[in-house]
């Protein structure tokens, strides 16, 4: 019920921003001609009706749809005006590089995407106001200490739009935070004030009720009403898109994980990975002697890296890369990559960004030993020792590891172990949650990565 809210809203905003595009063109038609004929409405209304299709491809790639920004109006206008000046080039590929419908507009396709700028950018400030903000709001309960409700209304604030902790049932000693909004209660018995008075939508549990006494019996009859109960650790895996390991134990694995049910969906993701990696393997084919090329260049070794990684089911396999650091990068021993890292050559950084070095993990993927999308494979050095500091770690190795991954959209370099730590906890979501249409979105947010990074 909860998700749906979120989701609700979503499709909402992207259906308003699709009528919004359909509306334009006969506003557009009106402008250029001052009139409306059938037959000028005809040869406009489908091609720019495929070319609003693609428009919301690229919203989505700016990343329009996360719902985050209607809090911040500053990053919520950089990101409208780089989605949309996206969409302008779009549309230009599409009626010049792909003309399947006879018209090359100019004039219009400029009127076109000025009147979409406005409307859409105030159809996208009334939603940010009066529905992102106010529409299908879930008020929040928290059961547990001060400390764990500080961490909840900061996870609230950052990940979480369209929630609000109203109260807190403080159920161990600490400092109490007050902003102003949330209301404080000491005993479990409010619990039964709240549910009768309707204040309430979501009761998040901090503690197992059976360690406060009165808890379990104040909780139980919740459940004749509406309100929606949760545990702490599935609260935050809903908000923040990662399992958090520090609230879960192996019981909680087996209720959670199962593989029986990812059967069909590993089989149709394989025919899924083979089919795209074979353009993707033509194109690397046309480019590899130029990348080749600039490797040389760069500096004395090796085009080509080959790494022992670990794939699905702990097997090794042998992983293909084109080289991006110097030749002695690793003669103080093994070592994670970090941010600036001084081993990486002048071109090594642009393959990165580009992530030009993974196009020979396309082999990889026709062989079957990885897939465009999952977990990223590890070294074998490191996957011992971080097993041994995580017992879950060998969970990501449940499906065929990837190119590209939630925990790589998700989580920037994983520099340590401590790192690692965080980054795993994003792939045991992916892991829980894995299909194709999450594969998807984190196919679409890659190309968004690759974009931003390339225009820094």
């Amino acid at each position: 019920m909860l998700n749906f809210r979120i989701r609700l809203k979503q499709i909402m905003l992207l259906l308003g921003d699709f009528l919004v595009f359909q509306l334009v063109v006969p506003i557009m038609l009106l402008v250029r001609y001052g009139k409306l004929t059938p037959e000028l409405y005809d040869q406009h209304a489908v091609p720019f009706f495929v070319l609003s299709l693609l428009w919301l491809v690229g919203y989505y790639i700016a990343g329009l749809y996360d719902l985050r920004l209607s809090r911040d109006s500053l990053k919520f206008f950089r990101t409208y005006f780089e989605g949309a000046l996206a969409n302008l080039v779009i549309s230009l590929g599409f009626f010049y590089l792909v003309p399947l419908f006879g018209i090359t507009p100019r004039t219009n396709l400029v009127l076109y995407f000025v009147i979409v700028l406005v409307l859409n950018y105030l159809w996208r400030m009334a939603f940010n106001y009066f529905i992102a903000k106010s529409l299908f709001r879930t008020r929040v309960v928290f059961v547990g200490s001060p400390d764990d409700a500080v961490a909840i209304g900061e996870l609230i604030k950052e990940t979480a739009p369209g929630f609000e902790l109203k109260a807190v049932i403080q159920t161990a000693p600490g400092t109490r935070f007050d902003d102003g909004s949330v209301v404080w209660y000491a005993s479990t018995d409010y619990i039964r004030e709240l549910t009768s008075s309707n204040l309430v939508d979501l009761i998040v549990i901090g503690h197992g009720p059976e360690q406060v006494p009165g808890l379990q019996d104040a909780l139980y009859e919740t459940i004749f009403s509406a309100i929606n109960l949760m545990d702490r650790a599935t609260f935050e895996e809903m908000a923040s898109g990662r399992i958090p390991l520090e609230h879960i134990s192996q019981s909680w694995f087996l209720s959670h994980i199962r593989e029986a049910e990812k059967i069909a969906y590993e089989s149709l993701k394989r025919f899924f990975d083979f089919a795209l990696a074979i353009p993707i393997g033509l194109v690397t084919a046309v480019l590899f002697p130029f990348l080749a090329l600039l490797v040389k260049l760069s500096s004395p070794g090796p085009v080509l890296i080959r790494q022992a990684r670990i794939g699905r089911g702990g097997r090794p396999f042998v992983l293909y890369k084109l080289r991006s650091m110097r030749q002695d990068a690793e003669a103080n021993g093994l070592q994670f990559t970090q941010k600036n890292d001084q081993r990486i050559t002048k071109i090594g950084k642009f393959l990165r960004v580009t992530h030009l070095d993974e196009l020979p993990q396309i082999w990889n993927v026709l062989r079957g030993d990885m897939s465009l999308i999952g977990p990223r494979p590890e070294r074998p050095e490191f996957v011992v020792e971080l097993t041994n500091q995580m017992p879950f770690y060998a969970l990501r190795h449940l499906t065929r590891p990837g190119v590209s991954g939630w925990a790589q959209v998700s989580f920037p370099y994983a520099a340590s172990f401590e790192d690692n730590l965080k980054k795993l906890q994003y792939d045991l979501y992916y892991i829980k949650h894995r299909s194709l249409m999450l594969d998807l979105a984190i196919l679409l947010k890659t190309v968004r990565i690759v974009l931003k990074r390339i225009g820094r």
